[in-house]
């Protein structure tokens, strides 16, 4: 499970160092394979079989014929494979790099990451607190 935010850097070369603490899970899970996408909230970096499995299970039943082609066009079109090196670093896309800068925040969305800059993830905090609020307050825990 990928929990947590960890700020990342991104080097002269667009390499990602992945936290150590997932490095094991990514190499057993998916032998170092990873797909990078955009979503319309951010950038997602995804074990290749979670990919695989919303490309070809959940995107083709979407109940919606004009919403699966977005969702194929987009999230499946936009992807980009990406691969751990032995460091444990990952070669983030120059398309995606310019967004995100040499500083960003990988968040662990328990199957997937997602990525910001720092302002995007600041941004991104901002824009659903009230909703976190609220969710947390009716799981009554």
């Amino acid at each position: 499970m990928f929990s947590g935010n960890h700020a990342v850097t991104i080097d002269e070369k667009g390499r990602m160092a992945v936290p150590a603490r997932f490095r094991a899970a990514l190499l057993s899970e998916a032998q170092g394979q990873l797909s990078l996408t955009r979503t319309p909230d951010g950038l997602r970096l995804y074990p290749q079989p979670v990919f695989e499995h919303i490309a070809k299970n959940v995107i083709p039943n979407h109940h919606d014929l004009k919403q699966r082609a977005a969702l194929r066009l987009q999230f499946v079109g936009e992807a980009m494979a990406v691969e751990m090196d032995a460091q444990g670093r990952v070669l983030v896309p120059a398309q995606y790099r310019a967004e995100l800068g040499s500083s960003a925040v990988l968040v662990g969305q328990v199957d997937f990451f997602a990525l910001y800059s720092e302002a995007g993830w600041a941004a991104r905090r901002s824009a659903v607190a009230d909703d976190y609020s609220a969710a947390f307050a009716a799981l009554d825990i």
